[in-house]
């Protein structure tokens, strides 16, 4: 099989999402056309792709990396809606031109990112004509409405963030063997996410995305079966008490 980096960038793309576009829905000719509106992009990590407030006019599919929606408060604080990775497309994006005039989230790359944006008529016309496409949107529609409904009820409800961030600390190893003069040294916390997941009341992908945002703030690295706590993470964990 020849390697994706070898491959032209429209065959990058059928080897992702191909399985979106069968032949007796679209024929070589009609699918040549839709490839040609196509625009194949490289994005280095932090990118801003789309902020709020800005009209949306492609939406991007995934081919390699993964890309973060987000809303940021006044405060200057983010809360992570979804994270958009290989396979996946943006919903929000996906309704740009059906009723979403302005997008309400930021779009940022979260790490080096190939990605293909498809104009958001293209996107509607395809949704029009093909059933295998029209499936994969409304479920992917239908995964991050369970999502974003997740983490409401985290934020609103639970605070599942501060009560995860006091285990950490009182289960990590240098709060074992007691903090320093500073207080600031970081520890190593041996356990699996659904093992936190069990241990503060939640479930497993409610850890992992709290656990990833931490880790995109420095505050924490994520490892195999483990965490290890950073110098910041003692500060963070007080800031989240106040």
């Amino acid at each position: 099989m020849q390697p994706l980096e070898d491959q032209s960038p429209k065959a990058r793309f059928l080897k992702v999402f191909g399985q979106l576009f069968p032949r007796e829905e679209w024929p070589p000719i009609k699918l040549e056309g839709l490839l040609a509106t196509l625009q194949f992009r490289d994005l280095e990590s932090g990118v801003t792709i789309l902020r709020e407030g800005q009209v949306c006019s492609s939406v991007p599919f995934v081919l390699e990396g993964a890309i973060r929606v987000f809303k940021t408060a006044e405060s200057g604080r983010e809360i992570t809606l979804y994270r958009i990775e290989k396979g996946q497309s943006c919903i929000l994006s996906s309704g740009c031109g059906l009723g979403v005039n302005s997008f309400p989230a930021n779009v940022v790359t979260e790490k080096a990112t190939r990605a293909v944006f498809m104009p958001s008529e293209a996107v509607r016309g395809v949704f029009a004509e093909g059933a295998t496409f029209r499936n994969y949107v409304l479920a992917q529609y239908a995964s991050r409405m369970a999502d974003v409904i997740e983490l409401v009820e985290e934020v609103a409800f639970r605070r599942v963030d501060e009560r995860l961030a006091q285990w950490l600390a009182e289960h990590s190893s240098s709060a074992a063997a007691g903090a320093g003069a500073d207080g600031r040294e970081g520890g190593r916390v041996t356990a699996t996410h659904q093992e936190l997941a069990d241990h503060v009341g939640t479930s497993r992908e409610v850890v992992s995305r709290i656990l990833k945002d931490w880790e995109q703030r420095k505050i924490l690295e994520i490892s195999r079966g483990s965490l290890l706590l950073l110098p910041a993470f003692k500060s963070f964990q007080e800031g989240l008490q106040k």
